[in-house]
């Protein structure tokens, strides 16, 4: 079968029995599919030997590229001893080894990891936890926390408990009389962007916010869960460091937990390891995900502090116990990829090389997209880019879902070599952290020349 025959097989194949998440199928199948066969370094390599700069690290979770040895060979090792087995009343020592090398890096209240196998089922886990950990103290009074706050426009998964702290009417209003939703408050960007507040202003109006309702209602409310620094689904809306210190400040003085689900900010995206850190905040729970397996095997966690674990000790007949898990949390192989991550951060000092790599790209974004008319604004932290997209310069217009904006720059800079993907009105960029300086410019060019091909 020749090359332009095997793709007609695969590419059928896909149309005919693959659903994609996110997306409209329609749509999907009114364009050629790019079908990945290989990874090498930061590129992806499809089925016809064409290569794409990966501009979203395969959805925010490629840290050091793909194909690295160092990754490669304790995979291959873990798989010749052993591929699976639960953590249901058993430990195995890849998950043991994991979590030696994690607990160093997490902020120091934290030292109870639970084990997860993908960013929703994490998040769900927080949450249960925290909510649980309330129900089952002797008070009456904690017994009353019931409630769940979160940021307008937070996104924190598919699950329902997690839709419910993340609700997007255009995802979820079909779900709505499934899910209870959280009490949300207005980050910052609220009104910097959409009241055009001075930054300094939208950051104060937004503090009180969320000041006056834990103020009215801290007796009923069991936690705060907030992306820290970044909402990325949302579209990439950056918070000050100040603003994520202060809802710290405010849980702790209302006796309310703090959840830091850093799914998507965690590892170095930010520019630190973990987001909380811009802040020095510590969580009462740190989810982590995406980057904790450097993206290669599907593996998340849910840590705690010691605090919370012991809220669920108990005789069996007292029923603390924890009853939430997966099959697959801490798989051996996800666990050992996990652990060599680690590993590689420390070896190649990941974290010193990066601010270099941040104000380059920076300095590019600004110098090549700035100036483009159809180019709102470039919101940044880290290496977590969103590109705000007007439809009449000057003017904060944003383009209708059915002139597919986003879609038509895809289309562009895949002809130019590289995958990008939007975010409704928003562009996003995510390189892995292994990106060099010439490969940003490159991926930041081909970006500015897709969005000028695309909106003219």
């Amino acid at each position: 079968m020749n090359d332009s025959a095997q793709f007609a097989r695969l590419q059928q194949i896909d149309f005919d029995h693959v659903w994609h998440p996110f997306t409209q199928q329609k749509v999907w199948q009114s364009i050629e599919p790019l079908i990945i066969e290989r990874g090498e370094g930061v590129e992806l390599i499809d089925v016809q030997g064409r290569r794409y700069l990966d501009g979203v690290s395969s959805l925010w979770c490629n840290v050091h590229g793909h194909s690295v040895p160092e990754l490669i060979a304790p995979l291959q090792q873990q798989a010749a001893q052993l591929c699976h087995s639960t953590l249901l009343g058993l430990s195995h020592r890849p998950i043991l080894e994991l979590t030696e090398r994690l607990m160093p890096l997490v902020p120091k209240c934290l030292n109870r990891a639970f084990y997860a196998d993908s960013g929703s089922t994490a998040v769900e886990a927080a949450l249960r936890i925290a909510l649980e950990y309330w129900q089952k103290q002797d008070s009456p009074a904690a017994k009353k926390k019931t409630e769940i706050i979160s940021l307008e426009g937070a996104y924190h998964g598919d699950t329902l408990g997690a839709v419910g702290v993340g609700y997007q009417e255009s995802f979820h209003s079909s779900l709505k009389n499934l899910v209870r939703p959280a009490l949300r408050v207005p980050p910052p960007h609220i009104y910097r962007f959409y009241q055009n507040l001075a930054p300094e202003l939208a950051l104060e109006k937004s503090i009180t916010e969320l000041k006056l309702l834990l103020s009215k209602r801290s007796a009923e409310i069991a936690v705060l869960i907030i992306e820290p620094m970044v909402q990325g689904a949302a579209g990439i809306w950056v918070q000050p460091k100040e603003y994520l210190a202060a809802a710290a400040e405010l849980c702790r003085n209302h006796n309310v937990l703090l959840i830091a689900d850093e799914v998507a900010t965690g590892f170095g995206k930010t520019g630190r390891m973990f987001a909380v850190d811009h802040a020095a905040v510590q969580p009462d729970i740190l989810v982590l995900g995406k980057g904790l397996s450097a993206g290669y095997l599907p593996i998340s966690a849910a840590v705690c502090s010691e605090k919370i674990f012991r809220g669920f000790i108990g005789e069996p007949a007292e029923l603390k116990t924890f009853f939430y898990g997966q099959t697959f949390a801490g798989n051996p192989l996800a666990a050992r990829v996990a652990a060599a991550n680690l590993d590689l951060f420390a070896a190649n000092k990941v974290m010193d090389s990066l601010p270099a790599k941040i104000t380059h790209l920076h300095q590019e974004l600004q110098r090549l997209i700035a100036p483009l008319p159809h180019v709102d604004e470039i919101r940044s932290c880290g290496l977590m880019i969103g590109i705000e997209l007007c439809k009449t310069p000057g003017k904060r217009q944003a383009y209708e879902l059915n002139e597919q904006a986003g879609q038509r720059i895809v289309i562009e800079a895949r002809k130019r070599g590289a995958i990008v993907r939007p975010l409704g009105n928003v562009m996003v960029l995510m390189p892995a952290l292994a990106m060099e300086c010439e490969q940003l410019s490159t991926l930041v060019e081909i970006t500015a020349e897709a969005i000028q091909a695309a909106l003219g």
